[in-house]
């Protein structure tokens, strides 16, 4: 029951405080460009490699982060670490990393 009530926090807090950012398209755009310069076609999605899930549409490529980052939880006792592959974190007590602190707010 915890578990289920932590991941109901952790979607509405995401979706109410999602990092995006948005970008119009020219008029006669044949697709979108990424920040890489990589041209995507109209209705297409993507991931990068710095953690954003982007759409392409004729008006503009909208990017959200989908990181979601721990902020609430013991920092004298405990810390965040970060996984590139996957896009995520854990918080592990310093003195023990086998052992998993308690989140209780996260922004993403």
């Amino acid at each position: 029951m915890h578990v289920l009530g932590l991941l109901i926090v952790v979607f509405s807090v995401t979706l109410c405080d999602a990092q995006c950012w948005l970008e119009k398209n020219e008029a006669d755009a044949r697709g979108c460009v990424d920040k890489n310069g990589v041209l995507h076609k109209f209705n297409t999605k993507w991931r990068t490699k710095d953690c954003y899930s982007c759409t392409c549409t004729k008006k503009e490529i909208q990017c959200c982060s989908v990181v979601f980052t721990p902020v609430d939880y013991d920092k004298e006792k405990c810390e965040r670490i970060f996984y590139e592959d996957t896009c995520s974190y854990t918080v592990v007590e310093k003195a023990d990393p086998s052992k998993h602190c308690e989140v209780r707010g996260i922004v993403g």
